[in-house]
């Protein structure tokens, strides 16, 4: 069947809004304000107000709309990179500790999402990461050693060996059982939403934090794109790459492409199937969703912003189209035994990692009643 793509984020074209919430129309207070509209803002606002503590949370956009729209939803254990690189920048057992804290979370994920009324499309997987080069197989190696000497449940696949699995080549691969996940991140942040309103906090949408300053009194004031304030005891910003701008720490940024099919009736050739990482560049991921919907992502980009152009100058939309036009292609090519893989939403992300691929979380120096959490990169669900 021939069919034009939707470019949009799946996530929020599949799902209407689950609830909508006011913005703020006049002068409040609380004990702690929240500003974001994401997962990590949603899960952040949650916990304080499970804890009692009187909660404001802050979205400049429709809850959901910002970064979380066009997440790719996929967890893993090691997200962009392996393990074994992990360990090169802050040390093996320091490595071990950020992998262990990632299953503690992959569990915890699924325990929230199966207390949510209507779920959010949680799929728990093995996942694979594969190399087609010599290069990167010898990288694969040492990270299948590090993975079996720390108890995972894994294995080492050569060329021979994963034939038998897989319809597209590699001369390594690493296959860990039961550590990966897929989740549809608006169905998710909505989720923790209406958990944190049923403990009491309270949500504005389309209400943008202008500034956010410490007070003579000692509280914080949040003035607000709506004309009104809020003065909080303390105020935690979770906007994603923005606090970037507060705290430091990006290494990297970028934009990353996404495809997402209509769902398909098997999957021949792919093991699992199991959330998929590519060694070598340029950058490759797969998963797959609850209604069995192939997501394929990467080929990035250091250049295009969200809007196509580089530097806001230059209209790269034959690019872009490109782009997704070869992760189609890819995916057809990876997949030749699975019939009509067809795709229905194309979609672009600004993504940013730090050095060694791990969140940054604190308190601004000079102001310890403000907090960060920057939760960016492919495993910023997790960190969150």
């Amino acid at each position: 069947m021939i069919k034009n793509t939707v470019h949009a984020s799946a996530w929020t074209s599949l799902t209407p809004a689950p609830a909508q919430y006011r913005w703020l129309d006049e002068d409040t207070a609380c004990e702690v304000a929240v500003v974001g509209g994401g997962i990590a803002a949603a899960m952040i606002a949650m916990r304080f107000a499970e804890a009692g503590i009187d909660t404001v949370l802050l979205s400049d956009s429709p809850l959901g709309y910002g970064s979380t729209a066009v997440s790719s939803g996929i967890m893993t254990l090691s997200g962009e990179e392996t393990l074994t690189c992990l360990a090169e920048k802050i040390g093996p057992e320091r490595a071990m500790t950020a992998a262990h804290l990632h299953a503690e979370a992959l569990d915890n994920v699924e325990h929230q999402c199966g207390s949510f009324q209507n779920g959010c499309g949680f799929r728990r997987m093995d996942s694979l990461r594969y190399a087609t080069e010599s290069e990167g197989s010898a990288v694969l190696r040492r990270e299948y050693s590090l993975r079996l000497h720390n108890g995972m449940d894994v294995e080492l696949l050569d060329a021979d060996t994963a034939s038998e699995q897989f319809t597209f080549p590699m001369s390594a691969g690493v296959y860990t059982k039961n550590t990966a996940a897929q989740v549809d991140p608006y169905r998710m942040v909505h989720g923790l939403a209406g958990l944190a309103v049923g403990k009491g906090a309270r949500i504005f949408e389309n209400t943008g934090a202008e500034t956010i300053e410490q007070t003579e009194e000692g509280t914080v004031l949040v003035e607000c794109s709506t004309g009104h304030t809020v003065t909080a005891g303390y105020v935690v910003m979770a906007t994603g790459l923005d606090v970037s701008r507060h705290c430091g720490g990006l290494d990297d940024v970028r934009t990353t492409y996404m495809a997402l099919t209509e769902p398909v009736d098997g999957f021949a050739g792919w093991r699992g199937p199991c959330v998929i990482h590519r060694e070598e560049e340029p950058r490759l991921y797969l998963s797959v969703t609850e209604d069995n919907r192939i997501l394929i992502g990467g080929l990035d980009s250091a250049f295009m912003d969200e809007k196509g152009r580089v530097a806001g100058l230059l209209d790269m939309t034959p690019a872009v189209e490109k782009r997704f036009d070869s992760l189609a292609y890819i995916l057809r090519d990876m997949f030749p035994a699975i019939p009509n893989i067809t795709v229905e939403y194309v979609f672009a992300a600004k993504d940013g990692t730090t050095k060694d691929r791990l969140p940054v979380i604190g308190r601004l120096p000079d102001c310890s009643q403000i907090a960060y959490a920057m939760c960016c990169g492919d495993n910023g669900i997790l960190y969150a």
